[in-house]
């Protein structure tokens, strides 16, 4: 006879703008470089400081039903064409550099 397989516990449901003193355990990033060439069409926008916008490429303007297509993304902050490697730095990587200097685990 085969053992019973317990489940795996569920996580519990964290309800939008509940206070939880957990953490997100990954930041994501996102930095939009600026294009190889000036005449080049720029299918991404910014649109604040944690979201970006997608846009089809012209001439890809429309899918199967005839609609134009936009995507937003967020994250937990976006970098435009205009930062700096060091801005980028200073915000991703230097707070995980002096945490692990600190002795805390670098997630």
């Amino acid at each position: 006879m085969k053992p019973a397989r317990t489940k795996t516990p569920r996580k519990p449901i964290v309800k939008k703008g509940s206070q939880t003193s957990l953490k997100d355990p990954v930041g994501v990033y996102c930095r939009v470089r600026p294009l190889s060439f000036p005449d080049q069409e720029c299918c991404i926008e910014v649109i604040n400081n944690t979201t970006v916008q997608l846009h089809t490429p012209e001439g890809y303007r429309f899918n199967r039903n005839g609609d134009y297509k936009e995507t937003q993304y967020s994250f937990k902050q976006v970098f435009g064409t205009h930062t700096t490697q060091k801005e980028l730095f200073d915000v991703v990587a230097n707070p995980l550099v002096d945490d692990l200097i600190r002795g805390k685990n670098g997630f």
